[in-house]
């Protein structure tokens, strides 16, 4: 299943990228692709798709394991009777044997076993032995004596065969290996008419076995062939024995110790001493993750004690070290259907994909169904719908598009006539249709559209046909629907190389040449030292964006100088060999990346695929800047490439010398603030000392930021010139989408779109050592953005020699957590079976938009330095991630301290509870035994909680709109206690993509405490005030504001809350607004921005109820004391599309005004806002021009602000342009006790 899965996701993403869904979206605001597109995923649901992935090369019940002399490796399949022979690195040499009598035949054999250049099978239902050479040709075979029925169990060693009897024959046989014979011998075990052998192993004169009746391992000496014990084999001494659950196979390492596999906890143990039965647990728990298991039944150890492991419902077999470590997986099945469904899940789960379209999921075949609407909120419902497909019946396509060309006729997807609109349908089936000329002749209907009124080709719906383990016959089908539905190429998922081809194939496509992006974007500025840095990118259709980064000279007047350097251009002059490095290989170095390690790197980077070396040596060089793709299609493939990639996300980062402040102050909260701390801890001696790679006070300035080829840049700002460049570790995986197979073409990525911060931290950083050493040492920390679930952090002190410190990946589809320590090693952790420990427990981390900030806390008295970010995006889709706050103690490799819920405040209409115990062995439930009947999936959807992160799917029977007989099932049974909740279908899935605002000692002088206050803004428009502080209950929480958000009125908060001290109250500035979608304009949105009052800061304090409109004010009212602050309704389906900026007494909003009515395929107008802060009387509304507005930054008496689109010529109020940039002069007056929250660089 696992091939096929990856191979289902590739076709995905090919048919997303053919039909204007980008990998990497432009900007939205700036183009036609503001208008998501609208795609119908059709999936059959006919009883073929029932049928095993992969017949050819899969694996059918692998039940046992053994491996020969020559390191290969032998399966023996239950259901097909038949052995599989691989070679050591897992390729299939041969297969061998099948049902029947004959002498290399067998029926329902269990076991078997390989000794001095033979295998011997246990023929179950033959009773019989058979013996093969190694190459599957007959020796011998023969009855067993001595068993009323059946052997099951087999050993073989020092000459003799062990057979182990089945169905309550619980006895053991021995025979010789050459002739087969018997010797006579019969072993009874204890409780006789019950007990049965199962796995049987050899090892230096002792007999492992496992009596499944009693559910017991056991170890048995020998001597010559017979198996003794003081005399007396029915005495206790005759064995020695434990108790592990279900126990199925036994095998011995070098040492003797015993591993036993289970198959009601799916788990491996380690048996050290079978006298004391002292177990641990080496690797396992249910599940399809690469680490778990599903009924394990075999289990083998070679020479080099190295761990094979029959994974029977999951179709492979794993290699293991004696640790647990995944060191080689082959095989994987599962069937077509449940494989499609992953794939679907997974899809509408990237944000990548869903901020570029509105999803719609049909079934079809001999039921159909439009199982969800196309809209807003497909993709959230689809995520749990679409397990509630099941494969039953015929396959009648003709029916299916006449029901969807229905649908969209009957107006129920939105804009889908507009001159702009793209509109697909994915039709995924595995076979032939019936009424195939039928199907063509709908198929060709909706490719043709319609003309409207001015002559514009509109209501075009093209159909992308895709084959899933067809072979060869139905293809002209395919190749027919595809031609007829106006995409022409079909797309097959065969297997893995040609679906991975297709997926390249698919993706060159990805950007449409009728997206009307107006570059270049300005993403983001930073002033330093009268210089001014600014990033942009140009968008290409094709190729990787190009990336800037300039610096200029800040003049007098407010107005930039001449360019004094642009790293884009020096990265293009640059002679000398970058230094481009990773970690997780066994290279080190800061020029790592490189094709010298092409074997280690190619594992790391191709993790779908079997390339080439030529392949892996093109990717290679081609991020380090060579054009092996031929870009530029001048037919060389030896020049270079724009080697600076687009900087989207990632905001700049520039650290010197160190630097932070020392000079003491008479406030109130001094011994509470960050200057004491470095007083206290010599930091004066670190600014002047030789830790920093040489004197720290002449440490070279760089400049830090992430491009979306996967690498950090460290670049010198005294020249421009890259210093090195960091790909961290779980970023190598998403450069196998960068080749394309289209000539001269290649496709763009997110890679490293998380904006660094960096510190001077005084901790320990050789925590191993034994030794408390502290120091002080200036460490970046930085997560991905949209380029992933991930987080990593780096010693910079040295500029010229970083160090990794750690970094975390969280997988959320394939449930598995990886940590890289300082050393570049990786530990896994499945989700299944409580493997992960609490301090790496990152289930609910998701897209890692909420940039950390470094603070000090103090936890049960010590100060400790910290992360402090938000659990990221989830794209309003999977409620199992994103909605946390994360407490990462720097000191100790990232492992956490905290992980602080945010409340998911939905509107829930009933909650069913119900628990299991610690030894619960059940995984699938009736919901009708916990008062959940059925429900209406027009107006609910049912939402799990309590569940650990443990894979589950809600299924039932549909009538129309109501679902009943409604089935919860787990991947591995739960435990604890689990809440269904049926919530309102507007309700939004939460999470907190914002950063999170902090206010420290060093921030306000109100601030009187140890560690922060923590403002919390997340999707569903609440803000959560956390203490972090050493007063009152440490992690404390409570609801400080409430949006009264839904998916309806669109009120969701992507940006963190801006904060000033006016009349001695906080006040916190934020604003509403779908920034994934900012063309949505149902008649229902209704965005705000608002200035809210916190009138209990610098205490906390619970707030019940949370502040909502109805204490707030609105202009021309000016909030009275009594009440909480003040509102503004934003027109025309305005939205905030960035952060709020204050300067002194107003605070600036950058607005989004999307072209309404018969101009949607326009681009919106850039509207900057201001408002008074006390009383949000308006102050300021101009139209600065077409696309999207940055933050404004404040320089003295100067604005700045980027727009991603086209400014206008004459724009007035003092505001003119310079290409993308806008400035203008301020207007604010007075001053405010501004109150500074940690950010990227230590504020002084």
């Amino acid at each position: 299943m696992g091939r096929l899965y990856t191979k289902l996701i590739y076709i995905f993403f090919s048919i997303l990228f053919l039909s204007n869904v980008n990998a990497k979206n432009p900007p939205p605001g700036t183009g036609t692709s503001d208008l998501p597109a609208n795609i119908f995923i059709l999936l059959d649901n006919s009883g073929s798709m029932s049928i095993p992935t992969d017949r050819a090369n899969a694996l059918d019940g692998p039940i046992d394991v053994n491996v020969d002399n020559n390191g290969n490796v032998y399966i023996l399949e239950y259901q097909r009777d038949r052995i599989t022979k691989y070679d050591s690195s897992g390729t299939l040499l041969k297969r061998f044997g099948q049902t029947g009598n004959g002498c290399n035949q067998w029926r329902g054999a269990f076991q078997f076993d390989i000794s001095d250049g033979y295998i011997y099978v246990a023929d179950t239902y033959n009773n019989r032995i058979v013996k093969l050479d190694l190459e599957g040709n007959c020796v011998l075979a023969r009855f067993t004596d001595g068993f009323r029925s059946a052997i099951r169990g087999i050993a073989v060693g020092a000459g003799y065969v062990w057979a182990g009897g089945a169905s309550g024959d619980g006895k053991i046989a021995s025979y010789r290996t050459g002739d087969l014979s018997w010797t006579g011998n019969i072993y009874s075990n204890e409780a006789a008419g019950n007990d049965w052998i199962w796995g049987m192993s050899y090892h230096n004169n002792s007999v492992g076995y496992v009596n499944a009746g009693e559910r017991r391992v056991k170890v048995a000496k020998r001597s010559g062939h017979q198996l003794i014990g003081d005399n007396n084999p029915y005495s206790s001494n005759f064995v020695t024995r434990c108790s592990p659950p279900n126990p199925t196979d036994v095998a011995f390492d070098s040492s003797g110790n015993v591993y036993v596999t289970s198959r009601s906890d799916h788990r491996i143990r380690k048996i050290a001493n079978m006298t004391a039965c002292s177990e641990t647990i080496i690797v396992g728990g249910w599940g399809q993750g690469s680490s778990q298991f599903r009924y394990p039944y075999g289990i083998e150890i070679d020479s080099n004690d190295k761990m094979y492991v029959t994974d029977y419902r999951n179709q492979a077999w794993k290699k293991f070290d004696l640790n647990g470590t995944l060191e080689l997986e082959v095989g994987g099945g599962g069937t077509r259907l449940a494989a499609a469904k992953k794939v679907i899940r997974k899809i509408v789960s990237n944000t990548d994909l869903t901020s570029g379209a509105y999803f719609g999921l049909m079934e079809w075949g001999t039921r159909h169904r439009i199982r969800v609407n196309i809209g807003p909120n497909g993709a959230s419902r689809i995520f749990n719908n679409v397990n509630g497909i099941r494969a039953r019946g015929g396959t009648d396509l003709r029916r299916a598009l006449n029901i969807i060309r229905n649908h969209f006729n009957n107006g129920n997807v939105p804009d889908w006539k507009q001159t702009c609109a793209n509109n697909y349908l994915i039709v995924i089936s595995d076979g032939r249709w019936v009424n195939h000329s039928g199907v063509r002749a709908i198929a060709r209907q909706l490719a043709q559209g319609t003309t409207d009124s001015d002559g514009n080709k509109v209501g075009v719906i093209k159909t992308f046909a895709v084959g899933f383990n067809i072979g060869t016959g139905a293809q002209g089908n395919y190749n027919d629907l595809a031609q007829d539905g106006g995409t022409t190429t079909p797309l097959y998922a065969d297997n893995e190389a040609q679906l991975l081809a297709k997926l390249t194939d698919a993706i060159k496509q990805a950007i449409s040449g009728r997206l009307t992006f107006t570059t270049p974007a300005v993403m983001s500025d930073v002033q330093r030292n009268n210089f001014v840095y600014q990033s942009t990118f140009e968008y290409e259709e094709n190729i990787q964006w190009k990336g800037s980064i300039k610096k200029y000279k800040l003049l007098d007047n407010g107005k930039f100088g001449p360019v004094e350097w642009d790293a884009a251009k020096k990265l293009q002059d640059r002679t000398a060999e970058r230094k481009l490095w990773t970690s997780g290989i066994s290279a080190t170095g800061l020029n790592n990346f490189t094709t010298a390690n092409r074997d280690e790197l190619k594992s790391q980077i191709f993790t779908n695929s079997t390339p080439t070396d030529t392949e892996v040596d093109n990717l290679i060089n081609f991020i380090r800047g060579i054009d092996t793709y031929d870009q530029d299609a001048d037919t060389l493939t030896n020049d270079s490439i724009h080697k600076l990639a687009d900087i989207y996300h990632s905001n700049l980062v520039i650290v010197g010398p160190p630097e932070a402040s020392t000079t003491a102050n008479t406030n109130l909260n001094f011994d509470k603030s960050e200057i004491n701390y470095r007083l206290q801890n010599n930091y004066n001696t670190f600014k002047g000392g030789a830790s920093c790679g040489g004197a720290c006070a002449t440490r070279t300035e760089v400049l830090y930021a992430g491009a979306n080829n996967g690498i950090l840049h460290a670049f010198k700002t005294s020249d421009g010139e890259e210093e090195w460049g960091f790909i961290p570790p779980m970023v190598l995986s998403n450069l196998e989408k960068i080749p394309s197979s289209k000539a001269n073409a290649t496709n763009p990525i997110y890679g490293v779109d998380g904006s660094p911060v960096v510190k001077d931290i005084y901790f320990d950083d050789t925590p191993n050592d034994t030794v408390d050493n502290p120091r002080w040492r200036t460490i970046l920390i930085s997560g991905l953005g949209a380029g992933g679930k991930g987080i990593f952090a780096l010693d910079v002190t040295d500029v010229k020699n970083p160090k990794q410190i750690f970094a975390i990946n969280n997988d959320s589809i394939d449930k598995t957590i990886t940590h890289w320590s300082n050393d570049g090693v990786s530990q896994i952790y499945s989700y299944a079976g409580g493997n992960i420990p609490a301090e790496l427990d990152y289930r609910k981390l998701g897209e890692t938009w909420s940039t950390p900030r470094i603070i000090r806390m103090k936890i049960s008295g010590k100060e400790k330095w910290v992360a402090v970010f938000g659990a990221g995006y989830n794209g309003g889709v999977n409620p199992d991630v994103g909605s946390a706050v994360f407490i990462m103690d720097i000191e100790n490799e990232g492992k956490l301290l905290k992980v602080i819920d945010i409340e998911d405040q939905a509107n829930v209409f009933h909650n069913y509870v119900f628990g299991f115990p610690q030894n619960n062995t059940e995984k699938e439930f009736m919901l009708a035994n916990y008062g959940l009947q059925s429900y209406n999936t027009a107006a609910a959807k049912p939402r799990l909680s309590g569940h650990g992160g443990i894979a589950y799917s809600i299924t039932g029977d549909e009538n129309g709109d109501i679902i009943n007989n409604l089935k919860l099932t787990f991947d591995t049974p739960p435990q604890g206690t689990i809440m269904v909740s049926l919530v309102n279908i507007t309700d939004i899935v939460n999470s907190v993509p914002a950063d999170i605002s902090l206010i420290t000692a060093d921030g306000s002088s109100k601030a009187n405490y140890f560690g922060a206050m923590a403002y919390v803004s997340d999707l569903e428009g609440k803000v959560t005030k956390i203490n972090l502080t050493d007063q009152g209950t440490l992690y404390e929480k409570t609801t400080l504001f409430n949006a009264q958000s839904t998916s309806l009125n669109g009120r969701y908060i992507y940006t963190r809350p801006v904060m000033t001290i006016n009349d001695s109250n906080l006040w916190l500035y934020f604003g509403t607004g779908n920034t994934q979608h900012l063309q949505e304009q149902s008649s229902q949105i209704q965005n705000r921005v608002y200035g809210i009052k916190d009138t209990d800061f610098p205490n906390f304090a619970q707030v019940n109820p949370a502040i909502d409109i109805s204490k707030c004010k609105t202009s021309p009212t000016c909030p009275g004391n009594a009440d909480k602050g003040w509102y503004v309704n934003l027109p025309n389906k305005q939205k905030l599309s960035a952060e709020p900026t204050i300067d002194k007494n107003r605070v600036y909003f950058p607005i989004y005004e999307p072209a309404l009515g018969v101009r949607k395929c326009e681009q919106g107008d850039a509207i900057l806002t201001a408002y008074d802060t006390k009383c949000g009387n308006s102050v300021l509304n101009i139209n600065l021009g077409k696309g999207v507005l940055s933050k404004v930054v404040v320089q003295g008496d100067n604005l700045y602000i980027g727009i991603a689109g086209t400014p206008k010529e004459n724009i007035g109020d003092g505001f003119t342009a310079t290409g993308n940039i806008i400035t203008g002069k301020s207007k604010a007056t007075g001053g405010t006790g501004t109150v500074q929250t940690q950010y990227w660089r230590e504020i002084d």
